[in-house]
This record gives C-alpha cells, sequence and structure tokens, in this order.
C-alpha cells in the first residue's frame, strides 16, 4: 500500500482504452497495471512517464501526494471553501462565500479541519486583510496571493476578527476625516494592554447614492421618509450604517422607521441601486461615480488600517506597508477618482492605556 493517490483508471477510461490495451502500450503486465490503479503499489519513474505519454497527460494528473490537513481555531461546516492564514502560531480559517470566485486555499472537510490546495510555507506568510474598502482588493492584487489576502467585511466585524486574532490586518473606517481621536479610543477598547498602529490608507466622501438620473427627485435626507421609498439598509456596526444613523438623527428621523432591504457590502449597495432593487443606499463616492449614480454626500470620512505592533515584521504584512508607499499604487488609486490619497502610508502609534 502507497500513500498516492491516483487517477490512472480515470484517464484510461476518458482515453477509451482497456486496461489489457494500456498495459500492453506501456510495457507492463495488466496484473502490475491493476495494482497501480488500485493504489496497491507505487509505479517507477520510467513507467510513470510512459503511463503519462500514452494517456497524453501529465504524471501530475495521474499521480499526486494526499494534500495536508491542518487545524484551524473556526467552526466552519465541511465542505466550505475557505481562506486560510496563520496568525500568532495558529492557523485560521474564513469561509469563503458560496458565491465567490476568489481561489480558495482549502476545503473544510469536517469541522475544525481543512484539506489545503495551497503550499503551507506561502500561507505561513499570508496577511489576512479584513475591511470594506475597494481599495483593498488592488492592493491585495498587487502582492499577490503569498502576501496579502482580502476578506471583505465591516468595520466593527474586522476589528472584533483582528481583537480574536483571525486576521493581521483590519480596516476601520468609523470616524470622520478630521477626527482621528475616534479611531484611537476604538482602538484603545479593543486592545487595552497592547500597543497598536493606525495606517493611514484613504479617505472619501460617503453619502446617498441614487438611481440613475434620480427619477424620484431625491434631494435631501428628509426624502428617505417618503413612503414607499426602498433604502438599502447596511449592516449593523459598518461604516454606512453609522453613517446614515447620524444623518437621519439631525434631522429627527431613525433608520427603524424606514422601508427597505439589507445590502452588504459598498459593492453590493451600489448594484442594488443602479438595477431597482431599491432606491438609494449609502455608498461611497468612488463607487457611485463608477456606477454612474447622482450622489448626496453626507459624511467625509477617514479609512485606516489596524495593525497590532507585535505583527508589524509579519512577512506580507512588511510587504503591504511597503506597497502603500510605492508611488505607482498610490497613483492607481487616484485614478480611480475621489478618493484622497494624503494620509497613505501614514503610521501613529497607539500605545497601551
Amino acid at each position: 500500500m502507497n500513500d498516492l493517490t491516483n487517477r490512472v483508471a480515470e484517464w484510461r477510461q476518458r482515453r477509451g482504452l482497456s486496461a489489457t490495451a494500456l498495459a500492453e502500450r506501456v510495457g507492463i503486465s495488466r496484473q502490475a497495471l491493476s495494482a497501480v490503479e488500485n493504489g496497491h503499489s507505487a509505479p517507477s519513474t520510467p513507467v510513470a512517464l510512459r503511463l503519462a505519454s500514452v494517456l497524453s497527460c501529465s504524471v501530475e494528473d495521474l499521480f499526486a501526494l494526499p494534500a495536508p490537513l491542518v487545524r484551524v481555531s473556526a467552526d466552519i461546516a465541511a465542505g466550505t471553501r475557505v481562506a486560510l492564514g496563520r496568525v500568532a502560531d495558529r492557523w485560521v480559517a474564513h469561509g469563503l462565500p458560496a458565491t465567490s470566485t476568489e481561489p480558495a486555499d482549502g476545503v473544510v472537510v469536517r469541522p475544525g479541519e481543512v484539506e489545503t490546495f495551497a503550499e503551507l510555507s506561502r500561507l505561513e506568510h499570508t496577511a489576512l486583510v479584513a475591511g470594506c474598502a475597494p481599495v483593498l482588493g488592488a492592493l491585495a492584487g498587487h502582492l499577490g496571493e503569498s502576501s496579502a489576502r482580502w476578506l471583505p467585511s465591516t468595520s466593527g466585524a474586522s476589528l472584533r476578527a483582528l481583537a480574536e486574532g483571525r486576521v493581521h490586518v483590519a480596516g476601520l473606517h468609523l470616524a470622520a476625516q478630521d477626527d482621528p481621536a475616534t479611531h484611537e479610543r476604538l482602538v484603545r477598547e479593543a486592545f487595552p494592554r497592547e500597543a497598536v498602529d493606525l495606517v493611514g490608507l484613504v479617505g472619501w466622501r460617503e453619502g446617498l447614492a441614487f438611481a440613475p438620473g434620480n427619477p424620484l427627485n431625491l434631494a435631501r435626507v428628509e426624502d428617505l421618509a417618503r413612503p414607499g421609498l426602498r433604502v438599502g439598509k447596511r449592516p449593523a456596526g459598518s461604516g454606512a450604517a453609522k453613517v446614515l444613523d447620524e444623518a437621519l438623527l439631525r434631522v429627527g428621523l431613525s433608520a427603524d422607521g424606514l422601508a427597505g432591504h439589507p445590502v452588504g457590502s459598498h459593492f453590493e449597495a451600489a448594484t442594488a441601486v443602479l438595477f431597482g432593487r431599491v432606491d438609494t443606499a449609502v455608498v461611497i463616492e468612488p463607487l457611485a461615480r463608477a456606477y454612474g449614480l447622482p450622489f448626496l454626500p453626507l459624511s467625509e470620512e477617514r479609512f485606516e488600517l489596524v495593525i497590532r505592533a507585535a505583527d508589524r515584521h509579519h512577512r506580507g504584512v512588511q510587504r503591504l506597508l511597503d506597497q502603500l508607499q510605492a508611488s505607482r499604487f498610490v497613483r492607481e488609486v487616484r485614478s480611480m477618482g475621489a478618493y484622497d490619497t494624503a494620509a497613505m502610508g501614514s503610521v501613529r502609534r497607539v500605545e497601551v492605556a
């Protein structure tokens, strides 16, 4: 018995060959081929190469070592595709949405155990970055899967994931552009006993996006109280939900009294408005521009990355921070429109209280 997995029989049948015919063409006995196909013996290198040649495939198509299994600190259902990373000397997994086209690092074979698709040596140096800023997608793309993986998430959920040791970097946009103290306070509350760095990424305006051409003539926050108006409701704990709550409070309204449908990310909110699932939703200005949606600004915000000081030397985190200093990345973000890059890469340390 050997620990190779093989697909020789599958490829033989795909090529329309009998076991006897394949054995003759490879130059081995029918019994030897049967032993290989059944996993009772491993072929020699010449036999493996001849099998691949006859079947017009690669040796790797026919034989592979079993995928390594890792124990992870997450209760995710079997069959779920996941992103993997190593945070503080333990493996963590994040389930990918069923509709995601992102490549997975593995699949859960049973709760707490993942069969990996990628080399563990690469995943050990991958920075897991949670946050909602679309810029994070471009940032992770430039760094590549071996250095960074973007996990779209609200600000509140991202900060919790960092505090629980499930990511290396958390994106936060719960503070106005001129109010850095809010992020500092939230970080001190989440990490009262350790130093944390706040790294500038971008600034933006956030506000209400309306359908193309604004057919309902929406112009003020007060218009959200119109009977029958459908408002996209962003998740609790998100910066967008906070912006809307504060805007409604200023005019004596509450989000509880609004009709509408839940929408998740900035992308989902913008597309929901574009295709008429809702009449309006809070999005960031860069996406409203990209989708051609009329925009009513409500707040100017700062988006910052939260990084534990202890993780600053992680290889993926270091590469991420280096990328923020690269002039070509800054130019790319500026080209997207409506992003303020003045504070990109700036660092301020939030010390232990």
